[in-house]
């Protein structure tokens, strides 16, 4: 009775079609699955062989060949067609598994039907396309088939549905924090949560990772909403994991069929475009589809990825902006600022792609490039006869984060040939704040190389200056927002004399960024910040124009 109580948890949840057999492969009981795959309206009746359910050839299922198999305790597979008396050819894999305790009457074994060509392959969540071994939910596969099929009754009835994505936010916390063990008892309990939600005419099923998909009837236009309300309440009760407990939160994109060309794959991707907006307002919410979302969503998709193949196709250039002495006019370093060239769409501004590259971790791989490049193209100038000055270059905190960071900054210079005092990172004080003693000694490692460090937006982040003198920085950048109404705004120009005279007080160098107007310069000379960036001297420009500046310098 074990392996009945056992299948009966699978009979309820399972995708695929399920037949339980006695020893002689006699129906014992079949799940609902299997007169969705099959077709056959009339349930099967107890005690009918297996071999004459299906009326077809009786060399495609001999009985007495495949009761040898399972009593050897091995594993019979066929695929097969019939005609399951409604007009309909079906085509179907079954695999017949032996099953333990045969005797008084339990299952000698269970035969698993599924669509015919469909292979069984394991994600990295250990489900199939048709049954998700960790939460005994439906997988992708037959999730599409109930929604197409959900699709096709609606259209007949005028019945509404709803789906429904859900996707746990934060949830990499889980896994990375505690470790997968804890994360798939998590996944399991909310699976079951979610589930407890709904109705039994309703459907739930793992699509990947942390997504579920919910297909609902709906009666109302609110009917999905109030739903999603309730599964967000549920999934925000506190969940116990290992010793201690856990809050988790979920996003959910709400989408209805409402058009007679809708299919599952339009649908879930509909809900896709409304989860992304529901992310984007904090998570814990929910946000139903709109054209607008979508086209915005689908913008963003097609920016990820053209971005994903623009450092393959070297689309990516840098450009470069001098740091200018306020007094001489020499040019004393410059920055290297990345800058995107589409070959369809011209020049895609930072502001635009950066973000998205922070989001997916692609900035790693950009951040690298950026930094080899950088350090390549000043050891080619200094080789070329022209002035050695130090190349800053941006730092994104998911690149800090890396362990391997330093080797990586340590091979950018050995293969550049570059002389470390011509490097110069630019970190920001959000990044400074977390694991303090950690990140000292990762900044340490740095400056042993022979680099130096600046501090990038200085006055935007943290500010906090007990903090600020244990780091091994030699540089504040001043963020242009206190430069740029310093000659109308008295506290603003106040607040940049505060940081201009601290970092003098620190002996750390300055350097102002974004200074357009003369006013921003009589006012920085006036404060004797020697160092100064921005377009009155020189917007970033392409390398073959920065490397005439470097050889004529700045006309003042």
């Amino acid at each position: 009775m074990e392996s009945i109580l056992f299948l009966n948890d699978f009979f309820n949840h399972s995708s695929d079609g399920m037949l339980l057999l006695d020893p002689q492969l006699s129906a014992l009981q079949a799940n609902t699955a299997f007169y969705q795959l099959t077709g056959f309206k009339d349930h099967i009746t107890p005690g009918t062989r297996f071999d004459t359910i299906f009326a077809i050839n009786k060399d495609v299922f001999n009985h007495s060949t495949i009761v040898k198999h399972l009593q050897n305790n091995h594993v019979w597979q066929k695929a097969f067609s019939y005609e399951n008396g409604q007009g309909e050819t079906k085509e179907l894999n079954v695999t017949i598994l032996p099953l333990p305790d045969t005797a008084n009457g339990s299952p000698g074994s269970v035969a698993i039907f599924k669509y015919y060509g469909l292979t069984t392959t394991f994600s990295d969540q250990s489900s199939t396309g048709n049954f998700d071994i960790l939460t005994g939910l439906p997988g992708a596969t037959i999730f599409y088939d109930r929604v197409e099929q959900a699709l096709s009754v609606s259209r007949r009835t005028k019945q509404s549905i709803a789906l429904l994505l859900v996707d746990l936010d934060r949830f990499a916390m889980i896994n990375d924090g505690l470790g997968r063990e804890y994360g798939d008892e998590v996944l399991r309990e909310i699976a079951g949560r979610i589930k407890s939600s709904l109705r039994e005419s309703d459907s739930a099923a793992r699509i990947t990772g942390d997504n579920f998909c919910l297909l609902i009837k709906v009666t109302a236009d609110d009917h999905s909403a109030l739903v999603a309300e309730k599964i967000l309440k549920s999934i925000n009760q506190p969940l116990s994991v290992g010793d201690g407990q856990v809050v988790i939160t979920a996003s959910i994109g709400i989408t209805t069929a409402g058009g007679k060309n809708d299919t599952a794959e339009l649908l879930i991707e509909h809900c896709e475009s409304a989860l992304h907006h529901a992310k984007k307002q904090g998570g814990n919410c929910f946000h139903f589809y709109a054209d607008a979302l979508n086209k915005t969503a689908k913008k963003r998709l097609e920016l990820e990825h053209n971005l994903r193949r623009a450092l393959e196709k070297e689309e990516f250039v840098l450009f470069y902006q001098p740091k200018v002495n306020i007094n001489s006019g020499a040019v004393v370093g410059m920055e290297a600022l990345i800058r995107w060239i589409h070959p369809e769409q011209g020049m895609i501004p930072p502001f635009q792609f950066i973000p998205v590259a922070e989001e997916t971790g692609m900035i790693i791989d950009i951040g690298t490039w950026v930094l080899h490049e950088a350090c390549r193209q000043n050891k080619q100038w200094q080789n070329e006869g022209l002035s050695k000055v130090p190349v800053a270059v941006n730092v994104s905190p998911r690149q800090f984060q890396l362990t391997t960071f330093g080797d990586e900054v340590y091979r950018a210079i050995e293969h550049s040939g570059i002389a470390p005092e011509y490097l110069e990172l630019e970190i920001t004080e959000s990044m400074l704040m977390s694991n303090i003693d950690q990140t000292i000694d990762k900044l340490k490692s740095l400056t042993n190389i022979g680099l130096t460090l600046a501090i990038d937006d200085f006055g935007t982040g943290y500010s906090n200056l007990s903090y600020l003198t244990r780091f091994p920085v030699s540089t504040l950048k001043i963020d242009r927002a206190f430069i740029k109404d310093v000659e109308h705004d008295e506290n603003i120009a106040a607040l940049t004399r505060s940081i201009i005279s601290m970092s003098r007080s620190l002996n750390m160098k300055i350097v102002a960024e974004g200074a357009e107007v003369k006013e921003h310069i009589d006012f920085l000379k006036e404060q004797k910040c020697n160092t100064v960036q921005g377009f009155y001297y020189s917007k970033p420009l392409p390398a073959d124009e920065f490397a005439k500046l470097l050889k004529q310098g700045i006309r003042l």
